[in-house]
């Protein structure tokens, strides 16, 4: 046993007196930056879907305000109308004229503040639509057609990277065969990672 002890007490001294040569002190820094470089890449990427965070809430709350005003858009029809001819009047409301923010510019690599008076005009008013907090990305609503064939587009587009690369997203709404609108489930993406 005692043997044992003094081969450990001989491998501890030839350790401590030997030092930290310079090839351990270069892998230990390339070490550390490798995990540096991978840990930003990941924050940075955890930073950008936590931006887009905002767009799937605010066009799947554009597209069900849509539906929703869709659905009782044949509600001011005169007394005695019939309601298949009634629900062949239903639409959307009139798509945006321009987006909010009207220019790509200000949401390029930054965040936007909106004014209510942003969203006070057509169509927002009509889907109480607004976005108090500051935003990243252009919001529009395009809308065609009546009763069967409506069709509306909810529209988010930015510039996260301000690289010039536009992402954009949209959420669609159409009637079903009972000429109920329908929000669709998935959001059509180009370019996410911009």
């Amino acid at each position: 046993m005692s043997r044992v002890r003094c081969m450990f007490a001989a491998v501890r001294r030839r350790v401590g007196r030997r030092g930290i040569t310079l090839i351990e002190v270069v892998n230990v820094l390339a070490l550390t930056c490798i995990i540096v470089a991978v840990g930003m890449y990941i924050v940075a990427r955890i930073l950008r879907h936590a931006k887009t965070g905002e767009v799937a809430g605010s066009l799947n709350a554009i597209a069900s305000s849509a539906a929703a005003y869709y659905d009782t858009s044949d509600s001011g029809q005169p007394v005695g109308t019939q309601p298949e001819s009634a629900k062949a009047m239903r639409h959307f409301p009139p798509s945006s004229r321009a987006s909010v923010p009207p220019s790509m510019a200000d949401v390029r690599g930054r965040r936007y503040q909106s004014a209510l008076a942003d969203w006070s005009g057509s169509p927002w008013a009509e889907l109480r639509f607004s976005i108090p907090q500051p935003q990243y990305y252009a919001y529009s609503f395009e809308s065609q057609g009546s009763g069967p064939n409506a069709r509306a587009t909810a529209i988010a587009q930015g510039d996260l990277d301000a690289d010039g690369i536009l992402s954009r997203y949209a959420v669609s709404v159409a009637p079903d065969e009972t000429l109920h609108a329908k929000v669709s489930p998935t959001v059509e993406r180009e370019n996410p990672e911009e």
